[in-house]
């Protein structure tokens, strides 16, 4: 195991997430029209598909302003929707985490293929269907041609590769991480020897969103914001002792981590 980051029993997962609530509280509309700003830029594709790079391109930026503004918010500053824009300015950073979103999105498409050839017939039989046809029919044809084996194995693919670029986006972002395989690498392991919490913080996060589909989706608007801010919090307790904060100018190394406000768990 890396000395690098510290690993947590299982309970730490509910501090995290408690965490995460009381920095949210602090200023909850900024936090959700924050979030809502990413779920346009998110969507603009949809509309405007010649900006789908450019949306692909954002989303690390916008993450990491994200944390930006959590992070001022725990040395007891004001944030503002302009807050999570911070990144786009963050002198020495800004290649790595392009860098980092050109990963992420070479990882999608090629997820993207492996899913066509993986569902290609079930595919086809939702693209050749006719109004004719009735749904209860349509279903039972598209499960006919899915194999669980496929199933199972797209689900791993896309669970590793959400591991993978979870820890690495601040890790590059925050602890100046230039290797992108490195960081990904040190995030899958965060994710194996911090099991325990994780899973438990993830079980919780899954059981807020299931809790808000009766609902319409509507309590993701402050269910999402408080998960990406424990997210957050749960980074920098695995690597408290090393954590760095970007700024325009290239900090010392000798900054501590007490400077920085950060939840100490």
């Amino acid at each position: 195991m890396s000395a690098k980051f510290r690993v947590f029993k299982a309970a730490m997962g509910v501090q995290w997430l408690k965490a995460g609530w009381e920095i949210f509280k602090t200023q909850p509309m900024t936090f959700i029209i924050m979030h809502v700003f990413m779920i346009a830029v998110a969507l603009i594709p949809l509309a405007m598909p010649p900006l789908q790079l450019f949306a692909a391109f954002a989303a690390p930026f916008l993450t990491a302003g994200f944390y930006l503004a959590v992070l001022s918010k725990q040395q007891g500053k004001v944030i503002s929707l302009a807050s999570i824009l911070a990144a786009f300015s963050a002198k020495g950073r800004r290649l790595n985490l392009f860098r980092l979103g050109l990963y992420q999105l070479g990882v999608v498409i090629v997820l993207t293929w492996a899913a066509g050839l993986l569902f290609e017939d079930a595919l086809n039989i939702m693209v050749n269907a006719t109004p004719e046809q009735s749904p209860e029919h349509l279903i039972s044809a598209i499960l006919a041609n899915i194999s669980m084996a496929d199933v199972m194995l797209f689900v791993i693919a896309h669970s590793i590769n959400m591991m993978a670029f979870a820890y690495a986006l601040p890790i590059v972002f925050f602890k100046g991480e230039k290797r992108i395989f490195k960081a990904l690498g040190q995030s899958l392991q965060i994710f194996f020897v911090n099991m325990a919490p994780l899973g438990v913080y993830s079980l919780l996060i899954g059981l807020l969103i299931a809790a808000a589909v009766p609902l319409s989706m509507v309590p993701l608007l402050v269910i999402m914001p408080i998960a990406y801010i424990s997210f957050f919090v749960s980074f920098q307790a695995i690597f408290m002792p090393t954590e760095r904060q970007p700024n325009d100018e290239v900090q010392s190394d000798t900054n501590t981590s007490g400077q920085n406000g950060r939840f100490d768990a």
